[in-house]
Parts: C-alpha cells; sequence; structure tokens
C-alpha cells in the first residue's frame, strides 16, 4: 500500500518533538542572558504563529518566552537535508523550559503516501538515540557536522545551550505530535475507519504498523477529539496524532462573522501553519502535561535526596515543611485548567500519558509527609515537655534542700 485509504486527501504531514526542562529563574537567567549568540527572539512569520495561537487559546499570567537557536539543525537523508526548526521556550509560570523539533515531512504540494509514514517513524527513532550506521541514510546534522542520530545532533544544541549554567536537568523525558493536514473540510473519521493502522503507526513509533491487527490499532487510538467535523486528534500515551482538514469554507465563514460583529478578523482562523499541533491548540496541550510530568518528577527526586541528608528531627520537620508548601504549589499547576474547548483534550492526554499516576503518588508523599510532620512535631513537643517537667522536679528539689538547710542553720 503506497496511498492514504479513499477519502484521504492529505497534503501536509508536520512533526513536531518536545523535551521539558525544569528550571530555577537562576539558571534560566544564566541561559537566557543577552550576548551567547546562540539564540534569537522567535519572530517572522513562525513567531507570529504562535502567537496568534497562544493569544486565542490560552490565558497566560506570565507568558512564555520563545527563542530559535541560531545555528540550523536538519535531518540528513543521504546527501540530501530537511531544515528542522529548533525552539526553545521558557515558560515562568512553570519555572520550565521546552526544547522542541519542527519538521514539514511532506509539503502541500506533495503526493503523501504512506511511505512518509515510514520515513516520520524512522525519525522519531533517530530522535530516541536510534543510531544510523556509516551507510545508513537517516542522521542527525548541526553546525554542519554529522551525527549517528537527530537525537545526538540535538544534545549537542542542548549541550552549548546549558553549558556553564548550572542546570542539572537532561533530555530525560519527551513527547510528539504528528499532524497530517487537509484542506477540504470533510470529516477525518473515514480515513481512519478506512485503515487505522498508519496512524497506529504514527502514533508509537512502530515501523511494523503494516503487521498489526486493524481493530488493535483502532483500539490502542481510542476515541478521537475534536471540537469541529474536520478535525480529529487522538491522545495516546506518546503524544497526539492530529487529522486537521480546515477549509477555506470554515476560514471565510469566521472571518466574514468577526468583521460583522466586531469589525476585524479573528487571525486564528486564517491559520496555516508548517508547526505540527499548533493549529487547535494540540501542541500547547502536550507542552503543559510534559512540563507537569517533569516538575511532578523532579520534586519526587527532590524529596527523597532532601529527606535523606535531614539528619535530626528538627532539621527534618522543616524540611517537611519546604518540601510540603513546594508540593502544594506542584499539585495546583497540575490541576490548573485550560480553556474549555481544549481542557477535556489535556485530559484525555493526563490520563493517556500517565501523569495522573504521578498525581496519585504525590498525594501518598504529601499524606505520608504530613504523618512525618505530624510524629515528628508531636514527639518534639513530649520531649521538650519531659525535659520541662525534669528540670521542674529538679528546681522544686533545690527548693526543698535549700529551704531545709536555712531552717537547719538558722537553728
Amino acid at each position: 500500500m503506497t496511498e492514504w485509504p479513499p477519502g484521504a486527501t492529505r497534503n501536509k504531514l508536520l512533526l513536531s518533538f518536545a523535551w521539558p526542562v525544569p528550571m530555577s529563574t537562576a539558571e534560566a537567567e544564566a541561559v537566557f542572558r543577552p550576548g551567547r549568540g546562540l539564540l534569537e527572539p522567535l519572530g517572522g512569520r513562525v513567531g507570529t504563529e504562535w502567537s496568534v495561537a497562544e493569544g486565542f487559546l490560552t490565558s497566560h499570567g506570565e507568558p512564555p518566552d520563545r527563542y530559535r537557536f541560531t545555528v540550523p539543525l536538519a535531518i540528513g537523508e543521504g546527501d540530501s537535508s530537511l531544515p528542522c526548526g529548533l525552539t526553545v521556550t521558557w515558560h515562568p509560570a512553570y519555572h520550565a523550559m521546552t526544547l522542541l523539533v519542527t519538521a514539514t515531512i511532506s509539503g502541500r504540494g506533495e503526493v503523501l503516501e504512506t511511505s512518509d509514514v515510514d520515513r516520520t517513524i524512522a525519525i522519531l527513532h533517530s530522535l530516541h538515540h536510534r543510531r544510523s550506521e556509516p551507510s545508513g541514510l537517516l542522521h542527525g546534522r548541526y553546525r554542519d557536522e554529522r551525527y549517528p542520530s537527530l537525537r545526538s545532533a540535538v544534545e549537542r544544541a542542548f549541550g552549548e545551550l546549558v553549558d556553564g549554567c548550572g542546570v542539572r536537568e537532561s533530555l530525560d523525558r519527551n513527547g510528539w505530535c504528528v499532524e497530517l493536514r487537509g484542506y477540504d473540510g470533510r470529516p477525518p473519521d473515514a480515513t481512519v475507519a478506512a485503515d487505522p493502522r498508519p496512524f497506529y503507526g504514527l502514533a508509537h513509533g512502530d515501523e511494523g504498523w503494516r503487521f498489526v491487527p486493524r481493530e488493535v490499532a483502532r483500539q490502542s487510538l481510542g476515541e478521537a477529539w475534536g471540537t469541529r467535523s474536520f478535525v480529529a486528534m487522538y491522545p495516546v500515551s506518546a503524544g497526539i496524532v492530529c487529522l486537521n482538514n480546515k477549509g477555506t469554507v470554515y476560514s471565510a465563514h469566521q472571518t466574514e462573522l468577526a468583521r460583522r460583529y466586531f469589525g476585524k478578523a479573528e487571525p486564528y482562523f486564517e491559520l496555516d501553519t508548517e508547526i505540527g499541533g499548533l493549529d487547535h491548540g494540540g501542541l500547547l496541550v502536550l507542552e503543559r502535561v510534559l512540563i507537569r510530568m517533569a516538575l511532578a518528577h523532579q520534586w519526587l527526586h527532590r524529596a527523597q535526596r532532601e529527606l535523606a541528608e535531614a539528619a535530626d528531627e528538627s532539621r527534618a520537620v522543616n524540611r517537611h515543611r519546604l518540601l510540603r508548601g513546594s508540593l502544594d504549589d506542584i499539585l495546583q499547576m497540575l490541576n490548573s485548567v485550560l480553556p474549555p474547548e481544549v481542557d477535556s483534550l489535556e485530559r484525555r492526554l493526563i490520563t493517556n500519558m500517565g501523569v495522573e499516576r504521578i498525581v496519585r503518588q504525590l498525594d501518598r508523599q504529601a499524606e505520608a509527609m504530613d504523618e512525618e510532620t505530624r510524629y515528628a512535631y508531636e514527639s518534639t513537643v513530649s520531649n521538650r515537655v519531659t525535659r520541662l517537667t525534669v528540670v521542674t522536679v529538679i528546681l522544686t528539689v533545690v527548693t526543698i534542700v535549700l529551704g531545709i538547710l536555712q531552717v537547719v542553720f538558722t537553728v
């Protein structure tokens, strides 16, 4: 099979691959300080597209700051290469950074075939450290140097970015968003129903998707999410597969309504971006879920380390109080919500990516910490009462002895 199933008129295949990196404010100031020459503010068309999508879909108290690398990253394919976007974002509200690789696997003017699925999955493997032999087709390129995997090239760029900045976190967790972009405005359900296997392969990075039973592939994808008839998103354990058939009829209708009632068009409805998952907010949701996951894991590791270092009870109580306060902040952030349009998608992705399990672990840790703090506090109070009682008894005895001696010497 080289063509898409009947009913498919998709023209673009877009890939976005993200890593979350928890980071303190001091670390961020070092990483993003001016004059380093590694980054520049994300401007131009791509910067505008991010601003349009975030402005319409989110309500940040502290909006993120997005930058692009000044040195190009590319996917090497033999003697040719496929340019990639390499974007770094500082999220001050979450004290975290995201590193994002974006690529257009197949453009609008091209015929999209299932061989592009194989190509995309190979790129996903390369982003997961699968190395290519010198005779292999796929490799990474950064600073015009060849790397055995795209992940190796990304790690070189990340290493340059955090060098000397005191950042201890690494690129441990990741997720991706694959968008198949069409323009006919038709519901995409028929495409998935005809053959769910290619979409299963993209969702899980499974190069053997052709040999997966169709029912298994369909069940693995689960129910589609979407607030428009031409959009279907499948949140899975690794991220999101999005089928987006937004056409000119929808864009023209929304533009006409906005101009009639508000005097100007809303640019979001005309968005046609090369950033996979940005339209309709799937990528923004993925970023948030990955950040939540990374911060939760960071807190668990920090708690284990700091509690092990607390030698005496009073010090342990203080550590517990500080950690409990930071845990409350994490749990509040984990339970924060997005606008209704995309909040239900985020809840499903949280479940499928295992964040709920992490939250339950945090809740258990919080209960254990409260119990330990209560026990340590009661033990401290009990010890102090005991010492005070002993001192009181001693003072009473001394007072009695002094009284007896005074009587004896008086006689």
